[in-house]
């Protein structure tokens, strides 16, 4: 079994923000978008991203749902931690 290792969030309109791991599809620019869940159950991945359409399913552009990569949400919620505490 391999070991999930998200790469990114992805983030609803609401706020939650789920780990995913990110896979390039070799025919286009879009990447496939793998949860924790779809990962250990060996299922096909729901949503795909594309850097300039954002968040489909099924080729619908899904507005609201974002993709971060780990740093840029682990960043800002270090520097927002800092700067309460100063």
């Amino acid at each position: 079994m391999s070991i999930f290792a998200p790469t990114h969030k992805l983030i609803a309109p609401a706020g939650e923000e789920n780990p995913v791991m990110l896979f390039s599809k070799s025919e286009s620019h879009k990447y496939r978008v793998i949860s924790e869940i779809e990962h250990f159950e060996g299922s096909e991945a729901i949503y795909e991203w594309h850097p300039c359409q954002g968040v489909t399913y099924r080729g619908f552009v899904l507005n609201g749902l974002k993709i971060l990569p780990l740093e840029v949400t682990q960043g800002w919620q270090y520097s927002r931690v800092n700067s309460a505490a100063i």
